[in-house]
């Protein structure tokens, strides 16, 4: 009796703390942080909310949220339909279709009407044979060790956290018995399973109460007119409406200065409204640092404007601040900068940032110039460009080989049969590609029989279409993945497919 309690208490503490207690607190990770937490807080959320108009899902990786505004595409179709929409995700950054498939069983309680699926060749890890094996082909490759390299650890820590049971029943035949014996315990124990991911979430509140801030890896404060870097770099300027707490005196607000910013000399951080009212705060000290605003702009309260006198540039920065672009840099604010509370529930949202704009008045010639130094230039100083590296290699190199539909594509066939027999429709999307690296590959046999196994996916309500040329490279920040422009030019053509299948 006593073991059994022990048991019991065990079993009941890990249900209520950790399986569903973590997700009843507020969620205050943005939506490009902290995937798996906040996929997994987002699934839980509409598993328990009711459903009260048709809804559609939009499935996949990180492609499906770079494409996809949920409030964008409800309101392009309410006004193309007459009709209104909930619009969901079950995606996250890196769900491949092997993933997708391991996780199909959690569609059902979410009850979509339509799934929409953009897939794109980031998704199917093709350039991981030529990781693993640099002499070999994905002609000649042997499936199980790739499907075994996308189910370690390493490679898909999600593995381990969301879905280890599936991963057992796929993989567990190869792995050790420690390996297993470890999958099985995240299966079993919550506490186990999410011990490398509640915690992020924890440390967000505690630090959004009562903490600067100043650590952290997306900002999350108030939209800045001049436009704000997703790390939270300003330009030389930054417009926002004081909050009491910025006060000399108070909490203030804390903003970094890098040496590079110094580098002639102190600066100064010229601050003032539109009646005229100033305060010029000198920068001369490196790191982060406090600035208090003065009390005469808070009668009355009107925006300001905060102008340094100098920038700095990232590409000719050195180490963590190094970055291959042209924009001129100015401070980093805190991730809460002039906020009163956090915000809450931000796991599926998306807002511009400052990087979003660079292309948008640029001609091919430019934009092409600048694609190659950016993404591609300078591995050596900048490892963290490896795996765009490695794509370009891959394309360049499967253009030579014959199509053989291994892997992820398998993966991909069993979800369109899947599909098929739930009677659920889906939509998969030949998702826009960069035509810079399109053009890597587009015109190879390889492509063109890939193409035509993606079309004969297609059957009852399983649609295909193919978007690989419906923006131009302007809309593009990498080889797939939109600029925020980008994602508002390709909604109207997404809400055309869409309205189309449910008019059948």
């Amino acid at each position: 009796m006593l073991i059994l309690s022990i048991v019991f208490s065990v079993l009941v503490f890990d249900w209520t703390l950790f399986r569903k207690g973590q997700f009843l607190l507020p969620n205050e990770s943005p939506w490009n942080t902290n995937h798996f937490f906040n996929f997994l807080y987002e699934y839980n959320r509409i598993a328990n909310e009711p459903k009260t108009k048709p809804r559609i899902l939009i499935l996949g990786s990180s492609i499906a949220y770079y494409s996809f505004d949920a409030d964008l595409l409800s309101k392009e179709l309410l006004k193309k339909t007459g009709k209104e929409y909930e619009v969901i995700y079950l995606a996250y950054a890196g769900n491949s279709p092997l993933y997708v498939y391991l996780l199909l069983d959690w569609l059902f309680p979410l009850r979509p009407d339509l799934v929409v699926y953009p897939i794109n060749f980031i998704d199917l890890r093709l350039h991981r044979t030529y990781v693993m094996f640099p002499d070999g082909s994905n002609e000649t490759v042997d499936e199980g060790e790739l499907i075994r390299d996308a189910l370690t650890f390493e490679e898909a820590p999600q593995s381990l956290w969301v879905f280890p049971k599936e991963t057992l029943w796929e993989v567990g035949s190869s792995m050790s018995y420690e390996k297993k014996a470890q999958y099985l315990a995240s299966y079993l124990f919550g506490f186990y399973r999410y011990q490398d991911i509640y915690l992020n979430n924890l440390n967000n509140l505690y630090q959004h109460r009562f903490g600067r801030n100043t650590s952290y890896h997306a900002y999350a404060g108030v939209p800045i007119p001049e436009g704000i870097g997703t790390l939270g770099w300003t330009k030389q300027s930054f417009s926002f409406l004081p909050v009491y707490k910025m006060e000399q005196g108070k909490e203030g607000f804390w903003i970094e200065v890098t040496t590079f910013l110094l580098e002639n000399g102190p600066v100064s951080l010229h601050i003032q409204n539109s009646l005229g009212k100033s305060q010029t705060v000198i920068l001369n000290q490196t790191g982060w640092v406090k600035v208090g605003l003065s009390s005469d702009f808070y009668s009355p309260l009107l925006p300001v404007t905060a102008k340094l006198s100098h920038v700095w540039y990232a590409n000719k920065a050195n180490g963590a601040y190094l970055d291959y672009h042209y924009d001129p840099m100015g401070v980093r604010l805190q991730q809460t900068f002039g906020l009163e509370f956090p915000l809450q529930g931000m796991q599926y949202k998306r807002e511009p940032r400052s990087e979003d704009d660079r292309y948008i008045h640029m001609k091919d010639k430019e934009y092409e110039s600048y694609f190659y130094y950016r993404l591609l230039e300078g591995l050596d100083k900048r490892p963290g460009i490896g795996y765009l590296v490695a794509l370009e290699r891959a394309k360049k190199r499967i253009a030579k080989e014959k199509f053989k539909p291994i892997f992820h594509l398998n993966y991909l066939k069993k979800i369109a049969n899947w599909f098929q027999e739930s009677g659920i429709p889906i939509l998969i999307i030949n998702n826009p590609e960069n035509p810079i690296s399109l053009d890597w590959y587009e015109s190879s046999e390889w492509y063109n029989d890939y193409l035509a196994y993606l079309e004969s996916l297609s059957s009852g309500n399983v649609f295909f279409r193919d978007m690989r040329r419906e923006l131009p490279m302007q809309g593009f920040s990498d080889f797939h993945h939109f600029t925020y422009l980008g994602m508002e030019q390709m909604n109207p053509i997404y809400v055309r497919e869409i309205g189309n299948i449910f008019s059948k």
